[in-house]
């Protein structure tokens, strides 16, 4: 009985000692990167014969194996264009680390872009892509002989290396080195029976880290590639091919609450006979799957961080597919090598078919036999494929005619809904057609796609029939069985064994000629449509196999009768043979945010239709940013809204999904901006008696209509958020401070809160314990009290860091059946505000910046901002609000402001520098609000300003992800020119906020926080309009009475008796007024004169002329008349203005002239109404001229005299006329001449701004190089000496002139007083009495030394 478990523990001993024999043999680093040296591979030494180099073209003495590095001569195409390539076959299959390119030399003809293409077989292609299947377009060279060297980043095992030039300088010129490891393999072949495995029973394992990789190819697009299960918490690990994708079904351990199943997809097109290589990293429930470079990566949902297998690992199939985690029923058909299953945490490495055929123990074959791997080297397996590339690719195919029976049948895939696959005419042409064609007429069979599903039409004697097969979407890429059975009695086609049977009697007799992929010679004009692009396999023709060898491209098969070909003679026109070379765009799903992928062979588009995104990718939100965001930027002036309904995106373009919240707006004018998020617990809840701490608690989850992760977005982004919360007692205790508390809230910190509504957080208290207003004086919550009373603490929570409520918790109802009990309540969250656009900054100098890290777009990437500015284009040119470049690679982005209706988007991703442009209607700098977005990704770079959008499409072929070295500058350029000067808000980078506000609050040169101008401190004076410029301000005194850069110089004059100044308005000018603004300021000693009179040029029906004088009276005052036809008014200033002081007059009318006020310096207005009728005429009709000074009528002696300023009617200053550069023709005075006088007021001049120092900015000074001389230590000695003994002379005698002059100066002195002066009393005095002259005076005189 003893002996099994002593075999069991010598079958472990035997395992562990294997698993480590092969971890010696093969480790995970060699996995990684299996070549430790990376050697070139024998292109510039020869060793790569001349005819392993082949070429797409070639001129005369630029073979394609003149293509070797540093050789003398380098390949050049006869064509200039994206079809070439050059291809170097290797010999064997090897690791390929990296690649080398070169010009010609002394040329000047090299490749600046390229990409590669690797094949097994010479036939089928694929691109180098990176890790979202985005093909890698590699910098070339930048001059003709320098060698650049590109490293991939993930190596790949090819025999083929094909070098595809996409951009170039002069000419396509290249010279290559590829640089590598050989690459041994393991290969055997699966039939679709067999099934390998790996027994763990004796040694199960227990991995939180694994890794599992394989090779495979094969031509059937479904089976099971590996199966592995445990028990202890149904583990799995299963992988399967599934319509030519890998699917990755694993489960780390799963309960009845929680399911651990996690589904991972990865790659498309798999099924095409070559080789991929499948790789799944495992480090807890992070879990990557690689395909060939595709790298797609989920975290698992399971409870549990480890995979434990204590059973068989399966290799090629399952035995029983109706395990968990089998979703398919074959088994593997195809080739498999190196397959392996790491783990690094028992440091064991697993190679299953290896040791497998070395007959190790614990390995073995559940079923079939292992076929060897030379089958998958030979073409036994292959089903000879077809790639029909371009729309004019067509094969040609002769039999003999007056067959009366067509049967083909073929396997085909394709992206393209349209196209012919197969076109034959029945008869010769019978009769030319006369019309716009001018083609003849004949019978025809066309067989084609339309729209993804497969229809014939058959035309015989005339009659034309179309059969549809229901089977629609056959452009899916996969592969589809079809069959055309065509009789003089049966007309059927077949869509993966799906039959359409038809019926029909016909003479029906074939031509010779039959064309698959085109319309033939197109000689009917209704088959006029593009032919067939995709792959076909298993072509048959009447049970003959059309086999490569078949082919010919060539027409030597001809005869001598007819000039035709022979029967049975295949001309290949354009077909690629023994390959499907495909590429899916769609997988892995360029899309974003839902949108699905639909492509052609060239091309993918997404449809966006109901995900709420838009753009050529699904990248940009439609939705509103926030309720303040759609207030802002989408509500009409008009609109009010008191609430709605609204669906936003709260991160724009980032992962986030849209919810729906409440938004309460009101008028577009009102602050109001509320959000209102709901949950599923609003009603007052009950709870009942049976709760006691530390036995029991009664706990609620509060269940929100917005997930969570958006939701606390949405509370970070507002300026503040509250939620109510009440609870209302029976002799049930709450927060019970200082003791331990019995019940709480939770938030989303996972804390229990120690307050309650009304509080804050750290009192212990309810809201009545701040206001000392609890039941029970002596404590901090009403239900604290414990009173056999109803009582309720409910208040609002303020603390958004810790909103929303997520859970409540009470522990005080007593035992079961008591009459303690509780009710609870938690309310809506509401927040207000969005800190998006409260995060702005202020740009004040055109060379001050911002930087953040760089900008990054894999699939796609935007910046969206908004920006305010009065720059003056005119003045300093365009502006640069934002640039990012890459040194190493030229790359660029850059939005500039050309010009104020003009933005550019620059981008540059290594193929020359791109514009987009927006030309706007209106000015941007307006100093108004605007928002920009630019988007760049694989279709396309696009630029949107406030609705407004453009863009240029991308090249995919020669699309690369831009790669940005340098900070994300924002203001100005990298080098700080051309700058920015204005506000920006909202500055996000892929939907995240990037807070330029805390960078300006940091003191950043010429950046300020917030949006505060220069115009903020209200710097024009006297009603100056401010016009902003943010680095600066300029002010608009037009219509005031001033002028100056502030508008605080007065313009005035002084005036004697006899001037008078005439302004007569233009024709075009006033014609009538009901509202008037009069003003002026005086200086005056006089009594007398006109300070300004209006009049009209209009006599009314009674003979009168309107008029309105202001004038001096009599008293000293101003005397107010005027006259507009309904009566004379009058009113005279009780004060005495001829005092030699300033006196400014005021005098309005308003309210459709009912109202005038009348305003004298600081004096009390005096304000009259006059009641008006439609007797009352209140209209100062076509006033026409004014007078100042006095009129005509005035006696010249009698004129006023003083000075006069501010003069203003309305919008008419007519000083201002008088003294401009070219005086105002309607202008003119008589008398003595009048000149510009400021009356004594002095303009008001503003201290100058502090001066702003930029930073360093990195500039360095040059060390120069230092002259060294030989030393002589005996002549420094003797300087150094002689200088010492100089330098105290020196001192002692400065020391004594200063002791002499100290002397000189004290003691007694002469006053030299004026004569007469000293018998003064006062100073006053003195000066008049005194006598200046001193004739005994010498001149002063000055010494220079």
């Amino acid at each position: 009985m003893s002996f099994l478990p002593s075999i069991q523990v010598f079958s472990i001993l035997l395992l562990l000692l294997h698993s480590i024999s092969i971890t010696h043999c093969i480790t995970t680093a060699d996995l990684y990167n299996p070549c430790k040296k990376q050697p070139a591979l024998g292109i510039e030494l020869g060793t790569i014969p001349n005819t392993a180099f082949f070429a797409s073209s070639f001129v005369q003495g630029r073979e394609p194996y003149t293509a070797r590095l540093n050789a003398r001569y380098a390949w050049r195409p006869a064509y200039m264009d994206a079809d070439q390539y050059l291809f170097v076959d290797l010999g064997a299959r090897y690791y390929v680390t990296a690649i080398a390119t070169q010009g010609r030399r002394a040329a000047k003809e090299y490749v600046t872009i390229y990409n590669i293409m690797y094949s097994d077989n010479g036939h089928n292609w694929f691109y180098y892509t990176n890790e979202d299947k985005i093909i890698v377009n590699f910098v070339g060279n930048k001059n003709d002989n320098g060698i650049v060297r590109n490293n991939l980043s993930d190596p790949i095992i090819t025999r083929y290396v094909r070098f595809n030039p996409r951009q170039w300088n002069n000419f396509i010129s290249m010279r290559v080195e590829v640089y590598g490891c050989p690459f041994t393999s393991s290969s055997f072949n699966f039939d679709g029976q067999t099934i390998s495995y790996f027994d763990a029973t004796p040694a199960p394992l227990h991995n939180t880290q694994d890794e599992f990789r394989l090779r495979f190819k094969t031509n059937y697009p479904t089976g099971v590639l590996f199966y592995a299960k445990g028990t202890q918490n149904n583990d799995y690990l299963a992988i399967e091919l599934r319509n030519g994708s890998i699917f990755v079904n694993i489960d780390l351990g799963s309960t009845p609450e929680r399911p651990g199943a996690t589904v991972i997809q990865a790659g498309s097109v798999l099924d095409d006979y070559q080789w991929h290589d499948l790789a799944i990293t495992r480090y807890l429930k992070n879990i990557s799957v690689k395909i060939d470079q595709a790298v797609v990566q989920e975290e698992s949902q399971s409870a549990f961080n480890g995979l434990d297998f204590d059973g068989k690992l399966y290799v090629g199939g399952a035995p029983n597919h109706m395990e968990r985690g089998i979703t398919v029923r074959p088994n593997f058909q195809g080739c498999l090598e190196n397959v392996l299953y790491i783990s690094p945490s028992t440091q064991s490495i697993f190679d299953m078919l290896q040791n497998l055929q070395k007959q190790l123990p614990f390995y073995g074959l559940e079923q079939g036999m292992v076929g060897s791997g030379a089958l998958c080297e030979d073409d036994s397996m292959n089903m000879h494929s077809y790639t029909f590339k371009r729309f004019d690719s067509y094969l040609e195919i002769f039999r003999k005619p007056g067959a009366s029976m067509i049967d083909i049948s073929f396997q085909m895939r394709t992206f393209e809904p349209n196209g012919v696959l197969f076109y034959t005419n029945l008869s010769e042409p019978k009769q030319l057609m006369i019309g716009i064609n001018d083609v003849p007429d004949q019978d025809f069979l066309r067989l084609f796609l339309d729209e993804g599903q497969l229809s014939c039409t058959v035309q015989l004697e005339g009659n034309k029939r179309t059969v549809r097969h229901h089977r629609r979407n056959l452009n899916d890429g996969q592969w589809h069985e079809i069959s055309l059975l065509l009789t003089q009695y049966r007309f059927n086609i077949t869509v993966d064994f799906e039959p359409e049977f038809s019926f029909t009697r016909n003479n029906l007799s074939t031509t010779d000629r039959f064309t698959f992929s085109t319309n033939g010679d197109q000689v009917n004009r209704e088959t006029a449509m593009n032919g067939f692009v995709g792959c076909v396999r298993q072509l048959v023709m009447s049970g003959i196999q059309i086999l490569p060898r078949d082919l010919t491209s060539n027409l030597t098969y001809i005869r001598a009768n007819d000039n035709r070909p022979r029967t049975g003679t295949v001309i290949n026109h354009g077909v690629l043979v023994d390959a499907c070379e495909m590429f899916d765009r769609c997988t892995p799903n360029p899309c974003r945010h839902g949108g699905i992928c639909h492509q052609t062979w060239t091309r993918f588009y997404c449809d966006c239709s109901n995900t709420g995104y838009s753009g050529a990718v699904c990248h940009i939100s439609d939705l509103p940013l926030s309720c303040l965001d759609y207030k802002l930027n989408r509500m009409k002036i008009d609109e009010v809204i008191p609430e709605r309904l609204t669906l936003i995106d709260i991160d724009g373009s980032g992962p986030l999904a849209p919810f729906w919240i409440v938004c309460r707006y009101g008028s577009k004018s009102e602050i109001l901006n509320i959000s209102e998020i709901g949950h599923y617990n609003e009603l007052e809840s009950y709870v009942s008696s049976g709760y006691e701490l530390p036995n029991s608690i009664y706990s609620q989850t509060i269940n929100y209509r917005v997930p969570l992760i958006p939701l606390f977005a949405l509370i970070d982004r507002s300026d503040v958020c509250k939620q109510y919360i009440e609870y209302t007692c029976f002799n049930s205790r709450l927060l019970n401070y200082p003791n331990a508390p019995y019940g709480w809230w939770v938030g989303r910190t996972n804390q229990s809160m120690d307050y309650w509504g009304g509080s804050e957080i750290g009192t212990g208290k309810c809201s009545c314990g701040l206001d000392m207003t609890c039941a029970n004086p002596n404590l901090f919550c009403n239900c604290d009290s414990q009173f056999p009373t109803e009582l309720k603490d409910a208040g609002f929570l303020t603390r958004k860091e810790f909103l929303p409520v997520l859970r409540v918790e009470f522990g005080d109802t007593g035992p079961v059946g008591s009459q303690q009990y509780g009710r609870f309540q938690v309310g809506r969250l509401y927040c207000e505000g969005d800190l998006l656009y409260e995060n702005t900054v202020t740009f004040r100098k055109a060379d001050a910046i911002i930087t953040v890290p760089p900008f990054e777009a894999k699939i796609a990437g935007d910046i969206r901002f908004q920006f305010k500015t009065g720059f003056d284009s005119a003045t300093f040119g365009s502006a640069i609000i934002m640039q990012n470049v890459g040194y190493d690679d030229g790359d660029l982005i850059e939005i500039r402001l050309q010009s104020p209706r003009e933005i550019a988007f620059r981008y540059s991703v290594g193929r020359g520098t791109n514009i987009v442009t927006i030309r706007a209607p209106y000015d941007f700098n307006d100093n108004d609000w605007h928002t920009v977005q630019i988007e760049i990704n694989r279709q396309e770079a696009r630029l949107t300003v406030d609705g407004l959008s453009a863009a240029n499409p991308e090249d995919q072929t020669t699309f690369r992800h831009i790669r940005l070295t340098s900070n994300l500058t924002i203001g100005a350029s990298v080098t700080n020119r051309n700058g920015f000067v204005g506000c920006i808000r909202a500055f996000q980078v892929n939907g995240e906020l990037v807070d330029l506000k805390a960078q300006a609050l940091r003191g950043l040169y010429g950046v300020s926080p917030d949006c505060i101008g220069k115009c903020q401190s209200n710097p024009c004076l006297n009603g100056g309009r401010c016009n902003e410029r943010w680095s600066t301000y300029d002010c608009d005194c037009t219509f005031t009475p001033f002028r100056g850069p502030i508008c605080s110089t007065e313009i005035g004059t002084r005036l004697e008796a006899n001037t008078m100044i005439k302004y007569v308005f233009p024709t075009e000018g006033v014609t009538a007024t009901e509202e008037e603004t009069i003003r002026v300021l005086f200086t005056t000693y006089t009594k007398q004169g006109i300070l300004m009179q209006l009049k009209s040029d209009r006599v009314d029906e009674k003979g009168m002329v309107d008029y309105f004088t202001l004038e001096m009276n009599n008293n000293g005052g101003v005397r107010v008349k005027f006259n507009y036809g309904f009566d004379t008014f009058e009113y005279n200033v009780p004060y005495d203005l001829t005092n030699g002081q300033d006196h400014e007059v005021i005098v309005t009318r308003r309210e459709y002239g009912k109202r005038i006020i009348i305003t004298v310096d600081n004096y009390e207005p005096y304000v009259d109404v006059f009641p008006q009728t439609q007797q009352i005429d209140m209209q100062f009709d076509s006033p026409r001229i004014m007078y100042i000074g006095r009129n005509e009528t005035t006696p010249p002696e009698q004129g006023f005299s003083g000075c006069i300023a501010r003069l203003q009617f309305n919008r008419i200053f007519p000083l201002k006329y008088a003294f401009l550069e070219e005086r105002d023709p309607n202008i003119t005075w008589s008398g003595t001449g009048i000149r510009e006088w400021p009356c004594g007021t002095e303009p008001v001049k503003y201290l100058p701004e502090p001066v702003e120092i930029p930073p360093d900015r990195g500039f360095t000074i040059l060390a120069l190089p230092r002259p060294i001389y030989k030393q002589n230590i005996y002549g420094r000695n003797v300087g150094l000496i002689v200088g010492s003994f100089s330098l105290l002379f020196l001192i002692l005698v400065a020391t004594a002139a200063i002791c002499y002059n100290k002397s000189r100066k004290s003691g007694h002195y002469r006053t030299k007083e004026d004569k007469g002066a000293d018998q003064a009393i006062d100073a006053d005095t003195a000066i008049i009495r005194g006598d200046p002259r001193h004739p005994d005076v010498t001149e002063a005189r000055e010494w220079f030394f």
